[in-house]
């Protein structure tokens, strides 16, 4: 009996210097990585870094947090930080972030405020913490701007899985439910306000590939760009207006993708004369834009619903032969 006493006494102070010394070096990592990023240009703050959570989880809380890159001009800044993993599996993190923090840019300010808004990663820590899975939830999100729009959302989830066997193709999936475009928005589009408040249902399913895995690496240095997206279906219902798309881009270093997007939507008149009041549509465009995409849905059997297929190539956008506008730029800053 006094050996298996000595013997438990013995695990269990292994235990507790095991935990205690990890906690350790935990802070000194971010501590360490800190300082790298000083040296790097950076602008970085933290009042103060605590881990706690003994025995079972490792929980470090960051306090008076500010980081700012010159090199993007992105800046974040949080009252609170949490991460948080088991002490017996250190490749599973839960970050959480604060009831409202901000993000800046040279051009705007962004303050994100939710009742919820966590993530759950599953990294790689000996490969740079490469992100293999995540689960991000939302509830309650509220996005006001600096230049006075805001935007909000019931709840929402964004799922990111790598495929096996490709070191930066990842599976994407996003859905938000009752989401609250900004006003500005609204009353370009809807300005008799005959359409509910909110979108029902916004929701997206992508096969992503990237230049590089998302790691570490990507708040250190540069964001993976991506190189190729396989588009199952978006999908927006908004009243009686309905709009899929799906297809395939490749996109080049400087962001322009070329492909094909096919695009289903319902009640595409009423779509049509949204953009022309949103100013997205020249208002003597109209009519021809109406003909011509009337004598298109008609061929699909329905003349309220429009089965069409755009071409991007070359940074400009296609209908068949014909050039409609210039193409977006695919780039994250």
């Amino acid at each position: 009996m006094k050996r298996i006493l000595v013997i438990l006494t013995v695990i269990g102070t292994l235990c507790v210097a095991a935990w205690f010394g990890w906690a350790a070096f935990s802070k000194r990592t971010i501590e360490n990585w800190f300082a790298a990023r000083l040296a790097e240009g950076w602008q970085v703050a933290a009042d103060e870094i605590t881990v706690s959570g003994f025995p079972s989880t490792f929980e470090t809380r960051l306090t008076g947090l500010m980081l700012a890159d010159p090199a993007t001009g992105l800046a974040w800044t949080a009252p609170e930080f949490t991460l948080r993993y088991p002490s017996w599996d250190l490749s599973r993190i839960t970050a959480i972030w604060p009831p409202s923090h901000m993000i800046a840019s040279p051009d705007e300010r962004l303050t994100i405020s939710a009742e919820r808004l966590s993530s759950t990663l599953d990294v790689r820590p000996s490969a740079r913490m490469a992100l293999d899975a995540s689960q991000t939830r939302m509830q309650g999100l509220s996005i006001t701007s600096s230049l006075g729009w805001q935007s909000q959302l019931a709840q929402g989830q964004i799922d990111m899985i790598r495929q096996t066997g490709a070191a930066a193709r990842y599976d994407m999936r996003f859905s938000a439910n009752d989401l609250v475009p900004a006003e500005q928005v609204a009353k370009l589009l809807d300005p008799a306000g005959v359409l509910p408040q909110a979108i029902p249902l916004v929701s997206a399913t992508a096969l992503v590939d990237f230049d590089r895995p998302w790691d570490i690496g990507a708040i250190e240095d540069i964001r993976p760009q991506p190189t190729r997206i396989d588009l199952s279906e978006a999908r927006a219902e908004w009243g009686a207006l309905m709009l899929r798309l799906s297809g395939m881009l490749d996109i080049d270093a400087e962001g322009r993708p070329t492909g094909e997007i096919a695009i289903r939507a319902q009640n595409w008149p009423e779509m049509l004369a949204m953009a022309e009041r949103a100013g997205l549509l020249p208002p003597g465009l109209r009519p021809t834009a109406e003909s011509a995409l009337g004598f298109l849905a008609g061929l699909s059997g329905r003349r309220e619903d429009l089965d069409v297929t755009l071409r991007l190539d070359q940074g400009f956008v296609f209908l068949g032969p014909l050039p409609v506008g210039e193409g977006p730029r695919i780039r994250l800053r």
